[in-house]
């Protein structure tokens, strides 16, 4: 069988890389987006719109202790998205870094895939302190 035949039958079938479905990573850039344009707390809306989060106090907290964070390590400056893992059809998990001046916020993000196929944030946690918020294997290897 031909490569692009099988290519055909696995984009048929759902297999392939081809689907735009990214396990909820647009969720988690959208919400690195609207921080690094307006704030923490817009980060925090972002991330909980459409959510069981959506209007929690709790959830949004969390802006102000990415704002304490803000105060010692400085700036954005940029992120990195270290790790992606689905946990199953309908939920993921990433491990990433925000980047400020001075220092790093390690975030954890578990996304769901919703009955109408919208990705929404289930789970976050953020942390100056990597063995905080990462499994320890994702901090020192195997």
């Amino acid at each position: 069988m031909t490569a692009i035949k099988l290519l055909v039958i696995m984009i048929a079938l759902g297999l392939g890389s081809a689907s735009a479905d990214t396990g909820g990573k647009d969720i988690v850039i959208d919400g690195i987006n609207a921080y690094k344009e307006n704030g923490a707390k817009a980060a925090i809306e972002t991330w909980i719109k459409g959510s069981a989060l959506e209007g929690s106090k709790e959830a949004l907290s969390q802006a102000n202790s990415i704002r304490q964070i803000e105060d010692f390590y400085g700036n954005y400056i940029g992120y990195e998205i270290v790790k992606e893992h689905a946990i199953s059809d309908r939920s993921s998990m990433f491990l990433f870094v925000i980047n400020l001046e001075k220092g790093p916020i390690f975030g954890r993000f578990q996304t769901y895939r919703k009955a109408d196929n919208q990705w929404v944030a289930s789970h976050f946690n953020f942390h100056t302190q990597a063995t905080a918020t990462w499994p320890e294997k994702s901090v020192f290897g195997e």
